[in-house]
């Protein structure tokens, strides 16, 4: 009897032992993964997905060991697999309390964003500030002018779901806005919230209207109001912006020019800015017109050198010539596409310079018959009569001009030379497509 007596108090202190093994793992590796980045970080996440398998089978098999070891294997094994169902319950006790926590967290996030966004609609500098403090350090000022900006249209989740696509703020509140959230922050702060201003600035049709009072609050930023020079500070602030990020000064003026193009970059001129050597190349792309060539040129942009300096795309007046068709179809003026192709050639623009293996005649030769592959209405006269100067003035004499030299290397034009030979395939083009374009008309 008392063999049997110890027999069975060793089998239950062995069952009991492993009963909690699997409870205890799981309550371990959930507070783990609620506890870290395990759930946004998928390196962590892993790492803790193996350390759970791991752990999974070791259980049983030290178990196994222990269970022999007191002569109790079937307890042991027992008590284990018993444990499995707690586990669980533990699992799933753990991870509904983190969801609902996190889902308090996201509404009161809403919520304090709401508020935001009511203050800011109401043109409330106060509210705004106000607003802004209670969001806590999970935005900071650019980011949420960021979100200020898209209210309407964005679909973010901290904000409100947009309903018939229209924006919550108006531009002049969201310029109250701005000049509210730039109150007491460092110079690096205010300006990458104004990175953000432009770039919502650039999405709203009134946009350019308010691009004078954009370029007033930076010069208020700048360690030197006289500066000519409109760049981030050096160097710049770290905090997160969201999608209005820019990479660098670049941007600044891609955007004034891409979206404004001749009138944007007259007015960032008129505000007393130049334009850096970071900052020239699409500040070139962008101007449509030969006054607004002219008007680089007042502001002491060297075009010469800049009409042959390379690019990623090639020299200007080679990705003047990728746009051309495109944007005669586009153009309410067509002519003055010729005139601007003109004034290139006048700022020292080159014909005989090839950019991935074609000159400028043959790119637009080539885009040209690109495009009456996919355009669907007829040619309205201007259009043609302007295509037909552009052709004249890129293509002397009816042919392509000799390249001498090119705006792109080797390597660039291998890369697109097999780009054109994979499409020219797709569309079951015969070889002689993929020679050199004949210019006549």
């Amino acid at each position: 009897m008392d063999g049997t007596s110890d027999r069975n108090n060793r089998g239950r202190r062995v069952l009991l032992r492993w009963l909690f093994a699997y409870p205890l793992a799981a309550l371990a590796l959930t507070i783990y993964y609620a506890a870290t980045s395990a759930r946004t970080d998928m390196g962590e996440f892993l790492l803790l997905v193996v350390i759970a398998i791991g752990v999974a089978l070791a259980i049983p098999v030290l178990a196994l060991i222990d269970g022999a070891r007191c002569r109790a294997i079937g307890a042991a094994l027992g008590g284990c697999f018993l444990g499995i169902v707690p586990a669980a319950l533990v699992f799933a006790g753990i991870d509904a309390a983190d969801r609902a926590m996190s889902q308090h967290a996201l509404d009161m996030q809403r919520q304090r964003m709401a508020v935001l966004v009511e203050a800011s609609a109401r043109g409330d500098r106060a509210g705004v500030s106000a607003a802004m403090a209670k969001l806590g350090g999970e935005y900071g000022p650019g980011h949420a002018l960021c979100l200020l900006g898209a209210v309407g249209r964005s679909e973010d989740w901290v904000l409100p779901q947009p309903t018939d696509g229209a924006l919550r703020v108006s531009t002049a509140h969201l310029f109250d806005s701005a000049e509210a959230l730039m109150q007491g922050r460092t110079r690096t702060q205010q300006q990458a919230l104004l990175g953000a201003l432009l770039m919502r600035l650039g999405e709203r049709e009134d946009g350019l209207g308010h691009l004078p009072r954009w370029l007033r609050l930076w010069r208020g930023t700048q360690a030197d109001p006289a500066a000519r020079a409109l760049v981030f500070a050096q160097p710049r602030d770290d905090d997160s912006i969201g999608e209005c990020y820019l990479e660098g000064d670049a941007d600044l003026a891609r955007i004034v020019a891409d979206t404004w193009h001749d009138d944007g970059v007259r007015t960032w001129i008129a505000a007393g800015y130049g334009f850096s050597a970071e900052q020239a190349q699409p500040a070139l792309d962008g101007v449509r017109s030969p006054a607004g060539l002219d008007a680089l040129a007042a502001s002491g942009l060297a075009l010469g050198p800049l009409m042959l300096r390379a690019e990623d795309r090639g020299d200007a007046l080679s990705r003047l010539a990728t746009q051309l068709p495109q944007r005669l179809d586009d153009s309410d003026a067509p002519a003055t596409l010729a005139d601007l192709v003109d004034g290139y050639l006048r700022a020292g623009a080159r014909l005989d310079r090839a950019a991935f293996g074609k000159t400028p005649c043959e790119t637009f030769v080539d885009g040209e018959r690109y495009q009456a592959n996919i355009r669907t209405a007829a040619l309205a006269p201007a259009r043609e009569a302007a295509a037909q100067r552009i052709r004249q003035s890129l293509c002397p004499q009816g042919r392509p001009p000799v390249a001498t030299s090119s705006s792109t290397d080797a390597f660039q034009d291998s890369l697109n030379a097999a780009v054109e030979a994979a499409q020219r395939e797709g569309r079951g083009e015969g070889g002689e497509e993929g020679g050199a374009a004949d210019p006549t008309p």
